[in-house]
Parts: structure tokens; C-alpha cells; sequence
């Protein structure tokens, strides 16, 4: 199979099309929306019928998308900053358990909202190395 050659001027070009400013907006308003979703009482969403399991899926996609934008918006380049954007999104996720448990807003702590939430950091982490690394970026 013959592989596309891709020009990494214009990858970077697309990886940067926007300013650290905007990307780093784009993050903190999706961190609101998680912080949303996770806090408010869950009286307060519509009832929709949703397969066993669904929630753990949402978790998992939310924290996939949170993950992949926090590493966009703070591109580093060495281990150790690279590490401490992990952390960082790892213990959003179980921030945002212990929250619920702590304001009594009728959410419920859950150990396996919190794996669902680091799989996702986990494979937005390693999609997001994939492309880096694939595209020379």
C-alpha cells in the first residue's frame, strides 16, 4: 500500500491554525461544559432512555475530547511538561468524582466513573502522541 506523503508545513500550519489564546478559550469552555455536566443535579437532565453502561461511555468520550484539547492548546515538547499536562487531566477527572460526593447535589461518587474517565485521558493521550509523532510535529 503506497503512503501519502503529507507536507509538515502545512500540517503545522493546521495543528496552529489558532492562537494559543483561542485554543486555550476552547479548552477552558469545554472544561465548563464538563464541570457542568458533572455537578448538576441529575434531576435536572432529560430522561433518556440509554443503553447499561452509556454513562461510562460519556465519561470516557468527554475526558478523550478534554484530553486531546488540553495537549493541543499546551503543546510541550518535554517529558516532564508533557507528564504534568497528564496529571493534570487525570486528576480533573477524580477532582470532579470527589465533587460530587462533597456538594450533595444528588450526584454519587463512582470508582468506575473514574477508570472511565482515565481510559479516555489514556486514549486521547495516546492518539494524540500517535499524530505528533506521525506527523513529525
Amino acid at each position: 500500500m503506497k503512503e501519502v506523503a503529507i507536507d509538515n508545513k502545512i500540517i503545522k500550519k493546521i495543528f496552529s491554525l489558532f492562537s494559543f489564546e483561542i485554543r486555550l478559550l476552547i479548552s477552558l469552555l469545554y472544561l465548563g461544559i464538563i464541570v457542568l455536566l458533572s455537578l448538576l443535579p441529575i434531576d435536572d437532565f432529560p430522561k433518556v432512555p440509554l443503553f447499561p453502561g452509556a454513562d461510562k461511555l460519556i465519561h470516557m468520550m468527554m475526558y478523550f475530547l478534554f484530553s486531546l484539547l488540553v495537549l493541543w492548546t499546551f503543546h510541550v515538547k518535554t517529558n516532564i511538561e508533557r507528564w504534568k499536562l497528564y496529571l493534570f487531566i487525570i486528576g480533573w477527572g477524580v477532582f470532579m468524582e470527589f465533587l460530587q460526593i462533597t456538594m450533595r447535589l444528588g450526584r454519587h461518587f463512582s470508582l468506575l466513573d473514574i477508570c472511565a474517565n482515565i481510559s479516555g485521558v489514556l486514549i486521547g493521550i495516546a492518539l494524540y502522541k500517535f499524530v505528533i509523532n506521525k506527523l513529525k510535529i
